[in-house]
């Protein structure tokens, strides 16, 4: 394959990762309303152990170094804290 078709299969790929972070980050919505409504803080830690330990087996799983997918799932998680930081300020 030529490099255009790899670099354009990159782009696709990315566009793909973008729009899931945009659809996550929608569900980060909803879990935001639910924590409120039953008195949660935004911060769990052992929900945000969770999903860093989960992302590091599954990259592992998949052959994956597992440090650095750790590093993007933990921006993740604080991109939702963030978030859900922000629509509480909006309330109050």
């Amino acid at each position: 394959m030529s490099l255009d078709i790899l670099r354009s299969s990159i782009e696709e790929k990315d566009r793909a990762i973008i729009t899931l972070i945009a659809e996550r980050m929608d569900i980060v919505k909803e879990i935001a309303r639910e924590k409120e409504r039953q008195g949660l803080s935004v911060r769990i830690p052992d929900q945000a152990s969770a999903v860093l330990d989960r992302a590091m087996k599954e990259s592992a799983n998949l052959g994956l170094d597992p440090a650095p997918v750790r590093e993007i799932f933990q921006i993740l998680v604080r991109m939702s804290e963030e978030l859900q930081d922000l629509l509480r300020e909006k309330k109050g």
